[in-house]
């Protein structure tokens, strides 16, 4: 960097004041100081700095000097302004006392902002320092709960792993059971034990039907323990025929809905359509959408299975017209367990886990799961597939 060459005439009170400010100007260069009084305190301060310092009255050094940029001139004597300005070089500023004084004082200024804007640098590196180790105090706080997370997360997942064990062994110890229940009340209902009075045949048969419901849930809380204990990996994922799955499942409900005078309609496209997916696991969730259609419908009303391309996926809706689900519940339904108090009363029954299998299924098969439901006028659940 350029700097001004700067020479001083005049050292005492006010050249000490500006050779100072000008000693923090790093653009500036002070290389000659006069003064008559070798004690002068601008000289000194100048002999401080090892800044050249001069006393004869000749001003020989700066004497037609281009090298200088600016002399200034701070004794206040016109006498000596008049004599530097006829030994100054046409290339050297000449700033007399008076000029002196306002441009010290812009120094000054100049000299102050500097000083602000250096406590306010330090300020804010202290800030930028103090923010940097709180940052970095947040950063490791947040990889130990990371950590701790992961390892609840591992213990949440061991946890949940024993209870799926747990309720497989204890659903497939009491199917057998209830199995062995069931068929006994067949044998008495069915006359082999000899004759039994009315009343205690209606008690068989409220046994036997207890024990088909029990049998139900239990086959549904096995169905869930093994989804749920499914490597996504392992699942068999092939081509699936939606529509023949489609009409198979409509042909199995048949008679259920026909019992409540229920029609079940159908429409999709002409064409075969294929989704990749696991046959048996689609073939489950569809059918228990369809069983929940019929189940919540009014009696003398009509479900509707449609099919639909969209894109790249094949979208099954099942649709009732039934008592629907309040709005507030929509988001539980999946759940295990939940059941709406509307569901509750319409069909004291269900076991809540019809809709927490075909959840578990639309995940383990990439399948995308939604549902539109107003309360008494139906719902309609949708299960998007990829098509093939």
């Amino acid at each position: 960097m350029n700097k001004d060459i700067i020479a001083i005439v005049g050292a005492g009170t006010g050249g000490h004041a500006i050779i100072e400010t000008l000693l923090k100007i790093p653009s500036a260069e002070i290389r000659y100081v006069y003064d008559i009084n070798q004690n002068a305190s601008g000289i000194l301060l100048a002999q401080k700095h090892n800044i050249p310092c001069f006393f004869d009255s000749e001003y020989s050094q700066i004497a037609h000097n281009d090298s200088i940029d600016v002399i200034f001139e701070v004794t206040g004597n016109k006498e000596i302004l008049a004599y530097l300005k006829t030994i100054r070089s046409e290339k050297t500023n000449l700033i007399a006392a008076s000029s002196t004084k306002i441009i010290f004082h812009l120094l000054e200024t100049q000299g102050h902002i500097t000083e602000k804007l250096e406590e306010y640098k330090n300020d804010l590196e202290k800030m930028i320092a103090s923010r940097t180790d709180e940052l970095a105090k947040t950063n490791k706080n947040l990889v130990v709960k990371c950590q701790e997370f992961e390892q609840l997360n591992e213990k949440l997942q061991q946890i949940n792993n024993e209870k799926t064990k747990y309720l497989l062994q204890a659903t497939h110890q009491l199917k057998a059971p209830f199995a062995a229940i069931q068929s006994y009340t067949d044998l008495i209902i069915e006359g082999f034990t000899g004759e039994i009075s009315d009343k205690t045949m209606d008690v068989v048969k409220k046994i036997k039907t207890r024990c088909e419901l029990l049998s139900s849930s239990i086959k549904e809380m096995l169905e869930l323990a093994n989804l749920k204990s499914y490597v996504t990996d392992n699942v068999k994922i092939e081509k699936v025929n939606i529509k023949q799955v489609v009409d198979k499942i409509i042909e199995q409900h048949q008679a259920t809905a026909g019992s409540h005078n229920i029609k079940i309609e159908k429409h999709y496209p002409a064409q075969e359509l294929f989704v990749y997916g696991n046959s048996g696991q689609t073939e489950i969730a569809l059918s228990i959408l369809v069983d929940n259609a019929i189940n919540y419908s009014f009696d003398d009303g009509a479900i509707e299975v449609n099919v639909i391309t969209e894109q790249q996926n094949v979208i099954v809706e099942v649709k009732d017209f039934g008592i629907g689900i309040p709005s507030q519940n929509l988001e539980k339904i999946f759940k295990e367990y939940f059941r709406c108090n509307n569901a509750v009363k319409k069909n004291e029954n269900g076991s809540g886990l019809g809709l927490a299998i075909v959840a578990e299924i639309a995940a383990i098969n990439n399948y995308t799961i939604q549902v539109a439901s107003e309360e008494n006028r139906g719902s309609s659940f949708f299960i998007s597939m990829p098509l093939v």
